[in-house]
């Protein structure tokens, strides 16, 4: 057992650690303390000690809180030292908490009231250097001792203080190594194909190794099932929001509500959400990928790592993220609102879009909104010549009706068809993913400071080679590779069916998409019912053409406002 103090000096300013024993001349043991303090000998019976304690694990026996606790409680009774306190904090990791420890933080803010603090190994007070360092410079600001039940230092000298700093060095590096040798396991056991603990991906279920120890991820078939029916929708170009409504009818439990009972954090929360799905369709999980900090975990090779069943092929999964790219392309986005004919009808004076108002007694009407835009470019000196509109309405439910009326009457017999991407030789995904396996590779190396040594640099050198040529193959297949076609094929309902499940956003979605477009003539005097013969509705290719005028007419409009302002 060793009696090493360390102290400060305050006449010279350098650390000191006094060997105290039974023959050590009483000038010797009287060592100044700071000056706003009273002098305090430097060991002498009757200082104020506080015993600290750390344990990590509580169940690791070869340094247990009762044996750090008997170490110092006996360093304290030789040296006659009064034990005022004793903090233990157990369970908690002097690494990862750094200084944010309860019980030393007890001890420091009481540092007024101490002469020294007892502990058993410096690895005990701190895992790092710099947090070794810190808890020196607040014990000295107070003339507080630090003393090491079971380490011989001597900070009087140069090579005391050397050899103070490396013990604490190698406490941090001893942490570091343990920190290393988790994650080394958790690897080994990915590679392996294992379960390593943690939130259960979507569409998966933890089971029993069927080959050895341990618990691996399996299919869970009903979830897997789910995701499948909701990429089909997707890929149909169903709206998310009509395939979250129709999920949350079912009563289908959402991913959030399924992992967190897994984990043992039970919720009653099935709701599905836009974020939900858009998260779970664009999870590389799906291709039975190992994600960590969000990012695929790469094999020796740089591709990534495979551990499970995959739910989804590769080529789904590329036609899948291009369809969820298109739909959020701000550029291709198109506002959503309550009224079915929002985009589609036209006024057949001037042009523009009617707009939903209410009128009297809360009616839904449409109004074109012609006047108020020719009024504000006339207020610039902008005002269109040649059109005078005087901003013809509509009864809005008796034209949406009506409108539904020709729509199912030209289509709702037919079969809903979906375009379906016939297989053919793609590797342009593989491509993709062996650049950014490169990309990433030379990151790692680079940029986070991995592959170090010789050992290192080798290792790099090899997978970066296999990366080239794998690249180099995979573009050289790429140039001859036999193109796909894409085929129109019925998706068991007809149009009618469909239009019956939508919403509104879905009825206007396949108004659009069949051409809709309508231009409402003005009113004749004395008309208080809908006169369909005002109602010019188009569909088709003859539909599509008017869209395209007017929207190009707009522009244009738009560029010339621009150009004039």
């Amino acid at each position: 057992m060793s009696d090493w103090t360390i102290r400060q000096d305050t006449h010279t300013s350098t650390d000191r650690i006094v060997t105290v024993t039974d023959s050590t001349p009483a000038t010797a043991r009287a060592m100044p303390r700071a000056r706003h303090r009273k002098g305090v000998p430097a060991s002498a019976p009757g200082m104020r000690a506080a015993i600290y304690v750390r344990l990590s694990r509580e169940t690791d026996e070869t340094t247990s809180p009762e044996r750090q606790r008997a170490a110092c409680e006996a360093l304290c009774e030789a040296r006659g030292w009064d034990v005022i306190v004793v903090e233990e904090d157990i369970d908690i990791s002097g690494f990862s908490r750094g200084l944010d420890r309860p019980g030393l933080q007890r001890i420091l803010t009481r540092l007024a009231e101490l002469d020294v603090i007892v502990f058993f190994k410096i690895d005990r007070l701190a895992r790092s250097t710099v947090d070794f360092a810190e808890i020196m410079r607040l014990a000295e600001h107070q003339s507080v001792a630090l003393a090491s039940a079971t380490e011989p230092l001597d900070l009087t000298s140069s090579m005391g203080r050397a050899m103070a700093k490396v013990i604490a060095v190698f406490a941090e590096l001893e942490s570091d190594t343990i920190g290393m040798r988790v994650s080394s396991a958790h690897e080994h056991l990915r590679r392996e194909g294992r379960y390593t603990g943690g939130r259960v991906p979507y569409g998966y279920m933890v089971v029993p190794n069927p080959n050895g120890a341990g618990k691996v991820l399996a299919v869970n078939e009903g979830e897997a099932k789910t995701i499948k029916r909701i990429v089909e929708r997707v890929l149909a170009k169903d709206s998310l929001m009509q395939i979250i409504n129709d999920l949350n009818k079912a009563g289908d439990p959402s991913p959030g509500h399924t992992s967190r009972q897994t984990t043992g954090k039970r919720s009653d929360s099935k709701q599905w959400y836009t974020t939900t799905l858009r998260s779970l369709l664009g999870n590389p999980q799906l291709l039975g990928q190992v994600i960590e900090d969000g990012k695929p975990i790469l094999r020796t090779d740089g591709l990534p790592l495979v551990n499970r069943p995959p739910i989804l092929d590769t080529d789904t999964w590329q036609t899948l993220q291009d369809e969820l790219e298109r739909r959020a392309n701000p550029g291709e986005k198109r506002r959503e609102g309550t009224s079915l004919l929002r985009g589609i009808m036209h006024c057949g004076v001037c042009g523009e879009r009617m707009y939903t108002f209410s009128g009297r007694n809360g009616q839904l009407r449409y109004r074109c909104i012609g006047p108020l835009k020719y009024r504000q470019r006339a207020a610039k000196g902008e005002e269109k010549q040649g059109v005078k509109c005087y901003g013809p309405t509509v009864a809005g439910v008796t034209t949406e009706e009506h409108v539904t009326e020709q729509f199912l009457a030209k289509y709702g017999h037919l079969a809903v068809m979906r375009m379906v991407q016939e297989v053919g030789e793609d590797f342009r995904p593989q491509i993709r993913q062996a650049e950014e396996a490169l990309a990433d590779l030379q990151k790692d190396r680079y940029d986070r400071g991995l592959f170090r040594g010789d050992d290192g640099a080798i290792r790099y050198a090899e997978q970066y080679a296999k990366l080239e040529e794998r690249l180099a193959t995979l573009k050289e297949r790429q140039r001859t590779a036999k193109p796909g076609g894409v085929k129109a094929e019925p998706t068991g309902e007809t149009h009618s069916e469909q239009w019956k499940r939508s919403d509104v956003a879905g009825k206007r979605d396949l108004l659009l998409n069949a051409g809709g477009y309508v231009e409402v003539a003005p009113a004749r005097r004395g008309g208080k019912k809908l006169d369909t013969s005002r109602l010019a509705v188009y569909f088709g290719e003859e539909g599509h053409m008017r869209r395209a005028a007017a929207a190009k007419e707009s522009e244009q409009e738009a560029e010339a406002a621009g150009s004039q302002g």
